[in-house]
């Protein structure tokens, strides 16, 4: 009980008198040793203050944990682009190109078409940058929410021709046209139901190339005639031969504004397909020569021909461009969805 340390007396020197009162000299002798070595050593014995070097240790750590924090976060983002392409080219398959989706042929897989829409917009709020190099080279048409063919500058130049033009002809009148600027949707309405009726006539590959340095837009589709002619029922071989022919379109005088290409239609020709017989009877005539579509279209009624004829200029609008994928944007809106060839 003697030996008992109060709370309020724990200091060395209090230890030191309770000490001195109960123990014999030799004892108080042996604690003040342990003592005094205790203190001498007790700044070793506390945790040290930081240095600078540890001060830029830890700003080390602190900038690689934000170095990692940004390559997750790019990584994430290259990533999230990844998922929307390949969902893209899903649709794209399962649509063939977008060609299931067009409702004068059945009113069928609709929500592909709200789908892909939302996937572009997620695709194109995409940190991306449109530019010469970027677009230059060969592209392929993957998908188009309206008819393929409208992707060539010679329909481009129809569109704006027509839908730009004021007022509506009596024929358009008469086939129930009321808005001024959607002529040309009807007259690609038309041209589709006549070359592609029956299945006389698909197309095929559609590819594009792209030259700042010429100043040169180039348009290519393969269309195949008669592919399948048969006797309905009673019918097991091909009443007609397999013909076929590229339509190449060349446009010139092609320019970089903001985001938008703008060119001026030059000519066409159609000419051989690898392994598909030319058309017979006319191919001597009508393929493997160029047409100066620019010398007559000034000339058209519905361009403000004879006397006030435009050009034939056309425009498209980049809305996303990376490495392996365009997406543009024509007159009307509508979508095309382009990547770089595999082959």
């Amino acid at each position: 009980q003697d030996f008992a340390l109060s709370q309020e007396d724990t200091s060395p020197a209090g230890i030191m008198t309770m000490a001195a009162r109960a123990a014999s000299p030799l004892f108080v002798l042996l604690l003040a040793l342990h003592l005094s070595l205790l203190h001498a050593f007790q700044p070793a014995l506390l945790p040290r203050a930081s240095t600078p070097s540890s001060t830029r240790g830890r700003t080390l750590c602190s900038r690689s944990r934000a170095a990692g924090a940004l390559g997750l976060r790019a990584q994430a983002t290259a990533t999230g682009v990844a998922d929307i392409k390949s969902k893209i080219l899903q649709v794209a398959a399962l649509t063939d190109r977008g060609q299931r989706l067009n409702t004068l042929i059945a009113p069928c897989y609709q929500e592909n078409r709200e789908l892909i829409s939302k996937l572009v917009a997620d695709l194109c709020a995409q940190p991306h940058e449109v530019t010469k190099e970027g677009l230059s080279g060969e592209w392929e048409l993957a998908y188009a929410d309206v008819e393929l063919f409208r992707s060539s500058p010679f329909f481009l130049a129809i569109e704006r021709a027509l839908d730009t033009s004021p007022g509506i002809p009596l024929l358009g009148q008469w086939l129930g046209i009321t808005d001024p600027t959607k002529k040309s949707a009807m007259f690609f309405k038309l041209h589709q139901l006549q070359v592609l009726s029956w299945g006389a006539s698909t197309v095929g590959r559609i590819a594009q190339r792209i030259d700042f340095e010429e100043g040169e837009f180039q348009s290519s589709f393969d269309t195949i005639l008669f592919g399948l002619t048969v006797i309905p029922i009673l019918g097991w071989f091909k009443l007609l031969p397999t013909f076929g022919g590229r339509v190449v379109t060349l446009a010139d005088g092609l320019t970089l504004e903001g985001n938008e290409m703008v060119m001026s239609l030059a000519k066409t020709q159609v000419v051989n397909i690898p392994n598909v017989n030319r058309i017979p009877l006319v191919s001597g005539l009508l393929m493997d020569r160029w047409y100066p579509v620019r010398g007559v279209w000034k000339f058209l009624p519905w361009n403000g021909g004879p006397f006030n004829g435009r050009d034939p200029e056309c425009r498209v609008e980049v809305i996303y461009l990376d490495e392996q994928m365009r997406i543009t944007k024509d007159l009307s809106g509508a979508i095309f969805v382009y990547t770089r060839p595999m082959l």
